[in-house]
């Protein structure tokens, strides 16, 4: 007997599963009454923090680095030969590349 055949035999024996009178009225008003489940909006408030962390990033990483090159010497991190900010630091300098 396949699983097909014992729920056909089980369905024959459950005669009578019909749904009452005023069913599906009955359904569309629960409908209707629910309250709305509230949506979790997290795109709201992820990019006004993205925005703050980089800004606060920038404003970090501007008071770190010197504002003239001849105050970086070689030993500064960010401002070292061959970063990034030590290029523009030479280019903002007037120093060249």
């Amino acid at each position: 007997m396949t699983p097909d055949d014992k729920l056909n035999a089980v369905l024959k024996q459950s005669k009578g599963i019909e749904p009452g009178p005023g069913f599906e009225q009955r359904v569309w008003s629960r409908i209707h009454t629910a309250k709305p489940v509230p949506v979790q909006r997290w795109r709201e408030w992820v990019a006004p923090l993205a925005v703050a962390a980089g800004i606060m990033l920038g404003i970090g990483l501007g008071l770190l680095i010197p504002a003239n090159g001849k105050a970086a010497s070689g030993d500064v991190i960010l401002a070292r030969n061959g970063s990034l900010t030590g290029a523009y630091l030479a280019l903002s300098s007037g120093e060249g590349p």
